[in-house]
C-alpha cells in the first residue's frame, strides 16, 4: 500500500492478527509496504516496510512464537549486540526505555568501514520489545511469545518519532483511503513488493 506523504501522518496496517500504527515526522517521500509473512516451523513473521530509498528506511516486524520462548531483556539485549557487531556495526551500550508502553530497550550504531558493506556514515538504529513479556516462577527470566523488532536507518529524530508512536494490537484494522499531497481521497494503491533498505538483517 502507498503510505500518505504528508507530514507526521499517522500510517495504520493490518499485518495478519495485528493491527499496527505509527507516524513517520519526516518530510521525505516514502512508501509503506506490507510483504508477505514469512513461516517458520517455530514463528511467524509479520512485517511492515517503510522505504525511502535504498539505504534509508525502517522495518517493522511482528515474530509470533509457537512456543513460549526466553523474553529476558539483557538475553535479547545481548543477542542484539552480537548480531549487530557480526554484520560489522559498531554498537553502543542499550539504552532500556518504555516502547508502546511495554518495556524495551534501543541500541544505535555505525558501521566499521573495514568489515560491513553497509555505507559508511550511515547509522542504525535496532529496538525491541514483547508484547505479552511475563516473569517466570523458575527464577529471574522472562517469557513470551509475541516479539516486535524495529529497525530503522532514517535520521535519530525519524527513529525516535516512530518509537514514540508505535502502538501493536490484536483486532482487524477498518478499510481506510490515502491522501493524496493535495489532500483528495484516493483509493490505496497496489505496489510491487519493496526490498529492505541496506544494513537490515
Amino acid at each position: 500500500m502507498l503510505s500518505s506523504l504528508a507530514f507526521g501522518a499517522t500510517e495504520t496496517r493490518q499485518v495478519g492478527p495485528y493491527t499496527v500504527s505509527f507516524n513517520v515526522n519526516t518530510n521525505m517521500n516514502y512508501q509503506v509496504t506490507t510483504p508477505n509473512p514469512a513461516m517458520y516451523p517455530f514463528a511467524t513473521i509479520y512485517p511492515i516496510v517503510v522505504m525511502t530509498d535504498n539505504t534509508t528506511g525502517a522495518l517493522i516486524s511482528i515474530t509470533q512464537y509457537k512456543n513460549i520462548t526466553d523474553s529476558t531483556m539483557q538475553v535479547n539485549e545481548e543477542n542484539t549486540a552480537l548480531r549487530m557487531a557480526l554484520r560489522g556495526i559498531n554498537a553502543t551500550t542499550p539504552v532500556e526505555r518504555v516502547i508502546d508502553g511495554k518495556n524495551g530497550y534501543l541500541i544505535s550504531g555505525a558501521p566499521l568501514s573495514s568489515i560491513s558493506n553497509i555505507p559508511t556514515g550511515l547509522m542504525f538504529y535496532y529496538a525491541q520489545y514483547w508484547l505479552d513479556s511475563n516473569n517466570c516462577q523458575c527464577g529471574p527470566i522472562s517469557a513470551g511469545t509475541k516479539l516486535v523488532d524495529i529497525t530503522s536507518t532514517y535520521p535519530q529524530d525519524v527513529t525516535e518519532g516512530i518509537l514514540a508512536t508505535i502502538h501493536v494490537a490484536v483486532g482487524q484494522v477498518q478499510p481506510m483511503t490515502s491522501m493524496t499531497p493535495l489532500g483528495s481521497e484516493m483509493p490505496p494503491a497496489q505496489m510491487p513488493q519493496q526490498t529492505r533498505p541496506s544494513g537490515y538483517y
